[in-house]
């Protein structure tokens, strides 16, 4: 994820070379151009083509297709903050646990370490879970470290390392790790219905084929630079929203789970072993 501020317009307005939007239409927005020129060029310097298209229709299409694109990246920018409000809880849950063994455990309990390394492993393993390829079979990695931490807790209550009424407090704790693999598991297993995305994709496509004929009579040849606009601003906001639709990648848009990783290992260890690991790219929770 591009970590910026949202006040240097002039540093947004620069990386828009970059944009991996304007990289992916840049030839499409061409191709736009020229079938525009063409349509423009046969209207007015060959034949007329009876094509009964007016500003008012093309103008309720137009409304048609913006209700569906914000409808679409709406949809997308709910997966892509929940994602993160996930993350966010998961962030929350290990300090809440990291204290709560913090209070109960002796100073010197050599099993703080270990509580240490399971709270660096499970987001790091969590989040190469969600970014394996979807259907993909093998190990369960997260749900093995939860059994082992599980595990670990129970150990220590019978050893009496811990006190039984622990239980109480660490097993609500402990189960919200399911919780959240769960819930991420939910959005990256569940994309978005094909029929919709390919019917937006396809209205996109047939409004950028219409329009120049709806404009060459008024327009002339001013009809290339709409229609590059159009299709760029309506296409752009397709493409944008299929991509944070899948939030745990590693695009430039998507969620910073490696730098929230490094935030979990260092805030537990500061809590339970007082030495944290070497501070990483700082992020929010």
């Amino acid at each position: 994820m591009i970590t910026y501020d949202p006040k240097n317009w002039l540093r947004i307005l620069l990386d828009f070379p970059h944009s991996p939007v304007f990289r992916t239409l840049a030839l499409d927005v061409v191709g736009a151009g020229l079938y525009a020129a063409l349509v423009v060029w046969v209207e007015t310097d060959y034949f007329r083509v009876a094509v009964p298209l007016g500003p008012s229709l093309l103008s309720i299409l137009g409304i048609i297709l913006g209700l569906l694109l914000v409808f679409r990246t709406n949809t997308s920018y709910d997966r892509w903050w929940e994602g993160r409000r996930l993350w966010g809880q998961l962030v929350n849950i290990s300090r809440g646990l990291a204290h709560q063994l913090d209070a109960l455990l002796p100073v010197q309990a050599p099993q703080r370490a270990e509580y240490v390394r399971l709270f660096e492993e499970f987001p790091v393993a969590l989040a190469a879970h969600l970014r394996a390829p979807r259907g993909t079979l093998g190990p369960h990695v997260p749900n093995d470290i939860v059994q082992r931490l599980s595990r670990r807790l129970h150990a220590d209550i019978a050893a009496g390392q811990l006190p039984r009424e622990a239980t109480v407090a660490l097993t609500p704790l402990v189960v919200q790790f399911d919780d959240v693999t769960g819930a991420c598991e939910r959005i990256r297993n569940t994309p978005i219905p094909f029929s919709y995305s390919s019917y937006v994709k396809q209205f996109v496509i047939l409004y950028a084929l219409v329009l120049p004929f709806g404009l060459a009579r008024e327009f002339g040849y001013g009809t290339i630079i709409a229609s590059m606009f159009t299709f760029f601003a309506t296409m752009g906001l397709e493409l944008l929203a299929t991509e944070i639709e899948e939030p745990f990648g590693t695009d430039r848009n998507d969620l910073p789970l490696d730098q929230i990783a490094d935030r979990i290992a260092r805030d537990t260890a500061a809590i339970l072993t007082g030495a944290a690991p070497d501070a990483g790219p700082a992020t929010t929770d």
